[in-house]
């Protein structure tokens, strides 16, 4: 039988829960079931986060005559854009003791700089309309702590009146590279994902292998005749079927090379330099820092470069002893960690923020192997955070999920170096040969090392 075509896009709340505005498309809420955020003021937004700035904040903030009090401009430009200054330790420079915004605490929100009075909240364009999304980088929403989504429309509306490009006219999206993809395919396809990772009782670890799995598989299928209903037809076939699929063909350990270009993802996705260190060191030596970490990570033994968040010294051999959290979770270990991984992963996808505007303007496909790639990269990441915490470690806990999630959400769709060729081509390798498949399962149960 014919399915129906779903009746809202993914995340889209219904049309008396939308947001009325003075433009022709209202803002669709972000229905996550359960998600709740309010703003708890710990300050982990205004330290470790480069904030680039609009034209419109340096007026703010030149006429608030910040240069006279602090000694300088409160910005510093790089390649021929502005961004806020931070002290060496990589928080805000107008970050109080208290853990406040002294621009907040002296003129009021709307006085702050754009993207500080919008995150972790986000609007992005995509077919059926302005999308709200959520950044898991702060602590509240991985807390699930505070209001109700819905609560925020107006925050939204807000959003909207400061940036209007997030309510422009969406891009057509691909579905694959040169496949473009119609609003029909692009919300079932979400639809149908987001379906699959809210299914309960079935374990995360089975849950992300599902998407991995369907990843690999949209990358070589012939979808130039599948289109819309066909589609459709197609993808709800697949998500039916998909847990025996995954019984039938258990996941098998991943190759050398293919661990190698997961420690690379890990590497692109938490390389953040800061900006007046860039600027001093120049482009000799910050290159030479760059390839030293890379070439590190790469050879994935002896001591994890340096994270900013986590503590130093972790040896990889440390960490890899550990066993996978993703499969720790599906052992009944640590439901928390279930819950915090599903949350992130279906905002991702409800809330506009894994392919199209909000990643890079990547195909659907391309995006959803990415989002496995991050998944996999906090796994490992936690690991390394929980080695850290404690060398005698023998699992990761909440907190050490927690801080993996935050580091790799916090670049999701803002780190330019990750919408490369180099990284489009680093996810097609991993298609082949049941590379996503095997770099989300990475080292269930730890390893031994001799």
């Amino acid at each position: 039988m014919r399915p129906a075509h779903p009746s809202f896009p993914p995340g889209a709340a219904r049309s008396e829960d939308r947001v009325t505005m003075g433009v022709s498309l209202p803002i669709l809420a972000l229905e996550l079931p359960g998600q709740q955020y309010s703003c708890h003021a710990c300050g982990d937004c205004c330290r470790d986060f480069t904030v680039q700035l609009r034209d419109e904040d340096i007026e703010r903030l030149d006429r608030q005559g910040w240069a006279s009090e602090l000694g300088g401009a409160p910005w510093v430009e790089f390649r021929g854009s502005r961004f806020l200054r931070q002290r060496p330790d990589g928080a805000c420079i107008f970050l109080q003791d208290d853990g406040l915004c002294r621009i907040h605490a002296r003129h009021g929100l709307q006085h702050k700089p754009v993207a500080c009075r919008s995150f972790p909240l986000s609007v992005m364009p995509t077919a059926d309309g302005p999308q709200q999304g959520l950044n898991f980088a702060c602590r509240s929403v991985q807390r699930n702590l505070g209001a109700p989504l819905g609560t925020h429309l107006p925050d939204l509306r807000r959003i909207a009146e400061d940036a209007p490009e997030t309510i422009g006219q969406a891009r057509v999206v691909a579905l694959l590279p040169g496949r473009p993809g119609s609003p029909l395919e692009l919300r079932a396809l979400a639809g149908v994902l987001d379906q699959w990772m809210g299914r309960d009782g079935l374990p995360i670890a089975t849950r992300i292998d599902g998407l991995a799995w369907i990843a690999q598989a949209l990358r070589h299928a012939k979808l130039a005749s599948v289109k819309d209903d066909r589609f459709l037809e197609l993808i709800t076939t697949i998500i039916a079927t998909l847990e025996g699929e995954l019984e039938a063909d258990p996941v098998v350990p991943a190759t050398e090379r293919q661990e190698r270009m997961l420690r690379q993802a890990i590497f692109m996705r938490t390389e953040d330099p800061r900006l007046d260190r860039m600027k001093s060191d120049g482009f000799l030596r910050t290159a030479w820092r760059q390839w030293r970490r890379q070439r590190a990570f790469l050879k994935g033994s002896g001591t994890v470069p340096e994270l900013r968040g986590f503590a130093s010294g972790v040896r990889f051999q440390t960490a890899e002893l550990i066993p996978n959290p993703l499969h720790d979770a599906a052992e009944g270990h640590d439901e928390p960690i279930d819950d915090l991984v599903s949350r992130w992963v279906r905002a991702r996808l409800r809330g506009a923020r894994t392919w199209g505007a909000g990643y890079y303007g990547f195909s659907a496909v391309e995006g959803l192997s990415a989002l496995c790639v991050d998944v996999a990269s906090a796994a490992y990441l936690a690991r390394v955070h929980a080695a850290g915490r404690d060398a005698s470690a023998d699992r990761v806990m909440l907190a050490d999920m927690a801080a993996a999630v935050a580091r790799i959400d916090r670049t999701a769709g803002r780190a330019p170096w990750l919408a490369t060729s180099g990284e489009r081509l680093r996810l097609s390798y991993l298609a082949l040969d049941d590379g996503l498949r095997r770099t989300c399962a990475l080292h269930a149960c730890g390893v031994e090392w001799t």
